[in-house]
Formats: C-alpha cells, structure tokens, sequence
C-alpha cells in the first residue's frame, strides 16, 4: 500500500470508495470503486497497475479509483488521440 498516504487519508479514501459502492451500485463508477476497495485488500492500493510506480497522494485524493499513474495515463491518453 502506498508508503506517501496516511493512516487518516487511506480511511477517508475507503470510506468515500464504500460509498460510493453503496450509492451508485451497478454504475461505472461503482465498479471502479470497488476494484480500488480490492486493491486495497490485497496491499496494491496506490501503485499504478501498469508499471507499479507510487501513485501520488494528491491524484489518489482527487480520484480515489484510479488505477494508473500520470505517466500512464498520459500515454494511455496519446494512444487514444493518435
């Protein structure tokens, strides 16, 4: 899990995502949600799920589903332009 987040701010980004979940079930954003609930579980939350670099903890409070760095989704973003 992500060394740069603390005790406090991991609570309060699960505790959005599990709301999330609850009130938006069966929606994009509810799966998106729930997968970061999963990688939280399983010690992943806060590395990017493509190349494994520390997601920052200013991206991860802003948007706490996401699953990939800025470096990626940058790239991810030029693929998808080109």
């Amino acid at each position: 899990m992500s060394d740069s987040l603390s005790a406090q701010q991991l609570l309060r980004i699960r505790n959005k995502l599990e709301t999330i979940v609850a009130e938006q079930a069966g929606t994009k954003a509810a799966d998106a949600a729930t997968a970061a609930l999963q990688r939280m579980r399983a010690g992943e939350f806060g590395y990017c799920v493509d190349c494994g670099d520390e997601i920052s903890a200013a991206r991860l409070a802003a948007k706490p589903d996401v699953a990939i760095c800025v470096d990626c989704q940058a790239l991810k973003d030029e693929e998808e332009d080109a």
